[in-house]
C-alpha cells in the first residue's frame, strides 16, 4: 500500500467524525483555510481557499453550512494546476475575513483552543484533512503537515505540544512542514485525529515486522552456529590429519583412533552426530572428551 493509501484511508475515517458542537466546526474549518491557504480578491469582494483534494473543498463547505459560521458563495470548484488540479471554494470577502482573523491572534489558539481539547483536536484535524499525510509504515515512519502561513505552523507546534507530542519544522520553499517520526507519537496522533482503525492497523504492522526481525534474528544465529561448527571441524581434521601423518600415529590408542577416523570421513557434522557413528555410539561429551585427547597429543 502506497503513502498516498494511508493517508487516504486515515482522511477518510476522520471524515466520519460526528461534531458535538459548532465551535469544533469553527476550528477545523479554520485550520484548513490557514494550511490550505487562501486570498482575497478585493475588486470581486470575494476570498478563496483553495484544496488539494475534492473530499477536503466538500468538508469546507460542509464545515460552513453545520457551524453556520461563514456560507460560501460558491464551491467547490475545480481549477488547473500545474501537474494536477485544486479545488477552491469561494467566500464572501468581509463574513470570512472577520471569521478566520481571529484564529491569525496567538492569543486566540493560546486562550481558546489549546486548553480545550475537543477544540485542540478539532484544529488538528482540520490541519491534517487539509495538508497532512502519513508515510508508508512498511517502509518509513512518519507524519507530515504542511501550512501556508509561519504563524499557525507556530500555534499548531503549540496544540501538539499540548497533545505531548514533539514535532519538528522545517521550511519547503514558502510552505512550512510540521513531522514527527517517532511510532509512539504516530500512534497516539491518529487516536487524536479520529482514525483508531488506522491506529490499530499500524500496530499490526509494527507487530508483524517485529516478528519478520526475530525470525531473521533466529535465522541469522543459525547460519553463524553452522559456520562455526564447519570451521571448528575444518580446524580439527587439519590438525587430526597431522596427527595420523606423524610418527605419533604409531602410539594412539584405538578407540581415539576410531575417533579421529570418523572425524575425518564425515567433515562437517557436529560431536554428537559424530558420537553416533562410532561403534558403539557415545555421547556428545564423550567424542568432545576423545577429541582433546587427541588434540593434546599434537602439543
Amino acid at each position: 500500500m502506497s503513502s498516498e493509501s494511508y493517508s487516504g484511508n486515515i482522511k477518510s475515517e476522520i471524515r466520519k467524525h460526528n461534531y458535538k458542537s459548532s465551535s469544533e466546526w469553527a476550528a477545523e474549518m479554520a485550520a484548513i483555510c490557514l494550511c490550505s491557504g487562501f486570498q482575497s480578491d478585493l475588486k470581486e469582494e470575494v476570498t478563496r481557499v483553495l484544496c488539494t483534494t475534492e473530499e477536503v473543498a466538500e468538508r469546507l463547505v460542509l464545515d460552513a453550512k453545520n457551524g453556520q459560521c461563514v456560507l460560501p458563495s460558491e464551491g467547490p470548484v475545480k481549477v488547473g494546476r500545474r501537474g494536477g488540479s485544486v479545488f477552491q471554494v469561494t467566500f464572501p470577502a468581509i463574513e470570512f475575513d472577520n471569521f478566520i482573523t481571529r484564529y491569525l491572534l496567538p492569543d486566540v489558539i493560546v486562550e481558546e483552543i489549546s486548553s480545550d481539547e475537543r477544540l485542540r483536536r478539532a484544529m488538528l484535524r482540520g490541519a491534517f484533512l487539509a495538508r497532512g499525510s502519513m508515510s508508508d509504515p512498511n517502509l518509513r515512519y512518519r507524519i507530515e503537515i504542511l501550512c501556508k502561513t509561519d504563524a499557525f505552523v507556530k500555534m499548531l507546534v503549540l496544540l501538539m505540544h499540548a497533545e505531548n507530542i514533539q514535532p519538528a519544522t522545517r521550511v519547503l520553499d514558502t510552505t512550512w512542514s510540521i513531522y514527527f517520526k517517532k511510532h509512539d507519537e504516530i500512534c497516539d496522533f491518529l487516536v487524536i485525529l479520529g482514525a483508531v482503525n488506522q491506529m490499530m492497523e499500524l500496530q499490526n504492522i509494527r507487530a508483524q515486522h517485529e516478528v519478520n526481525r526475530m525470525v531473521a534474528r533466529s535465522v541469522n544465529l543459525d547460519t553463524w552456529t553452522v559456520r562455526q561448527q564447519s570451521e571448528a571441524s575444518a580446524r580439527r581434521n587439519q590438525k587430526l590429519q597431522e596427527l595420523l601423518d606423524s610418527e605419533k600415529a604409531a602410539k594412539i590408542p584405538k578407540d581415539l583412533l576410531a575417533v579421529a577416523r570418523v572425524h575425518l570421513d564425515n567433515p562437517g557434522l557436529s560431536l554428537s552426530e559424530l558420537g553416533k557413528l562410532m561403534d558403539p555410539p557415545i555421547s556428545k561429551s564423550g567424542m568432545n572428551h576423545r577429541l582433546r585427547k587427541l588434540m593434546d597429543l599434537l602439543d
